[in-house]
């Protein structure tokens, strides 16, 4: 079960046309973590990356004491003629969130991407009570990769009920091995198995990372075993993720901007879309503007 969250992946690539964002994008993600983190051993970073933009990565990354950041290569942990290669960038790092921590026998960890800011303290035992996560959770009928997944996956598809929600989130490596367990036939690989789910399902989304955890911790009967249920979750006074402060559009930052400095962000993280073309300084400022 939980004990602690006191790691994080992100897996990232550096597009050729937006190499310097997403690498900036990157770098304050590290800066706003290290602001709020507030636990007496570091927080352990993983970020894992196309080999071509590991050296990049490792060199103009910024350092602070508090985040131990560690890059490795997608070849480290997929070999060379892995069908993960076969993937779109979007599925490669779903797939990265799933084998990794399984690989590495991580337990409870957070689930990042370079939009991601931390606006909030936490600790390591923040998002855990009595052995549960306290994670982010989803309405199924938002998404149609929630009845896909159920199909997938062999369990009743309930639209009534929730699932683990999109990245930021908190998952276990006991779940994520299970998961790619589940999907293993024999001697062939489960990434054969679910990239072939996405090319018989082309112009659809026939599955992603969470919609997979959940489904498979459903059938096995241990999703509440390790996750708080997503009813105490809404209400709980610690929210992993608050919806009230992100920046999907330009609008949403011309009002945000002009909250007072030290405005309480209602969670302990945040999404500043890149795609709202926002300058980083300015999404930097913003991000930095919460109070510790």
């Amino acid at each position: 079960m939980f004990s602690e969250v006191r790691q994080a992946i992100l897996p990232i690539a550096l597009r050729n046309l937006k190499r310097r964002g997403d690498l900036e994008r990157a770098g304050l993600l590290i800066e706003s973590l290290a602001k709020h983190w507030r636990d007496s051993k570091p927080f352990e970073l993983l970020i894992v990356a196309p080999a071509v933009d590991v050296a990049t990565l490792r060199n103009e990354l910024p350092r602070f004491p508090k985040i131990e950041v560690s890059v490795k290569a997608e070849t480290d942990f997929f070999q060379r003629f892995s069908p993960f290669y076969s993937l779109t960038s979007w599925y490669r790092q779903q797939l990265v969130k799933l084998e990794v921590p399984a690989l590495l026998g991580f337990g409870g960890f957070l689930t990042l991407d370079s939009d991601v800011c931390c606006v909030g303290d936490f600790d390591s035992r923040t998002f855990v009570h009595e052995g549960r996560a306290l994670s982010r959770w989803e309405p199924k009928r938002h998404h149609d990769w929630w009845q896909q997944a159920a199909d997938l996956v062999g369990v009743p598809y309930d639209a009534a009920t929730h699932g683990l929600s999109v990245t930021p989130n908190i998952l276990h490596g006991d779940l994520t091995r299970q998961t790619l367990e589940f999907f293993r036939l024999g001697f062939i690989d489960p990434k054969l198995a679910l990239s072939f789910r996405v090319l018989r399902k082309i112009g659809t989304i026939p599955w992603t990372e969470y919609s997979l955890y959940t489904s498979v911790a459903e059938r096995r009967g241990n999703l509440f075993d390790y996750h708080i249920h997503w009813d105490p979750c809404y209400f709980h006074d610690t929210q992993l993720f608050s919806e009230h402060s992100c920046v999907w559009a330009p609008s949403d930052f011309e009002r945000l901007v002009k909250l007072p400095p030290g405005t309480d962000p209602r969670g302990k993280f945040i999404i500043v879309q890149s795609h709202a073309r926002i300058p980083l300084e300015q999404v930097r400022d913003y991000c930095l503007s919460f109070a510790g």
